[in-house]
């Protein structure tokens, strides 16, 4: 986490009070190691659903379905449909469970395979795309993705921070070096983007918001 867990805790416990469906994944996330947005970064999604008034969501990362239940929540009894694409079928099934439980099933398709496969089989464009996936592929779905949102449309990609080793000067273990180097590369190439205005926030592990100019 890029600034301190205290801090983090501190924002969650400022949050009105969730679900129980949702402090049970926030557990079982937990239990098993599965990643996650935090508490904070999934009222973020909400909010920015909310107020950009998106209703075709494309989501590349499901896990369990975590972040997807924060996403609907934006939605406020608008009609809104959210595709969600995962690699793992396992995690991706557990998530379908959560998703009949909460009562969206109808507003979430799920996809099983790799994103950088299914993505350009979907049809037409997106006005809001989360990207929470294997961090190395990131210039991968950012390449794919940015042809496909909306003029006005929203891009939000979870952990591009990485423990606050992408700022220059960082010190970790050399095994992060290509995955550090990747994100690097996709920060830059975000940030220089012509058609997208772009900030970045020390919120959770970095979470980058773009807009697609009109």
């Amino acid at each position: 986490m890029f600034y301190s867990f205290e801090l983090e805790q501190y924002l969650g416990e400022l949050l009105p009070e969730r679900e129980e469906l949702l402090k049970e994944m926030e557990s079982q996330a937990l239990q098993e190691t599965i990643p996650v947005v935090t508490p904070p970064v999934g009222n973020f999604l909400a909010f920015l659903v909310k107020t950009s008034q998106a209703s075709r969501i494309l989501e590349i990362g499901t896990a369990i379905g975590y972040s997807t239940l924060w996403l609907a929540q934006g939605f406020e009894g608008r009609k809104g449909q959210i595709t969600t694409i995962d690699l793992n079928v396992d995690r991706a099934r557990r998530a379908i469970e959560y998703f009949k439980r909460a009562g969206i099933e109808e507003h979430v398709e799920v996809l099983f395979g790799d994103a950088r496969k299914i993505i350009p089989t979907l049809e037409g464009d997106f006005d809001f795309v989360f990207v929470d996936a294997a961090k190395g592929e990131y210039l991968d779905y950012l390449n794919l993705v940015l042809p496909r949102i909306a003029p006005g449309g929203m891009l939000v990609v979870d952990n591009v921070l990485f423990r606050g080793w992408v700022v220059p000067g960082s010190e970790f273990a050399p095994k992060y070096n290509r995955l550090i180097s990747h994100l690097r590369e996709f920060l830059t190439n975000l940030t220089r983007n012509p058609d997208f205005q772009t900030s970045v926030l020390p919120l959770g592990d970095g979470v980058s918001v773009s807009i697609r100019k009109r």
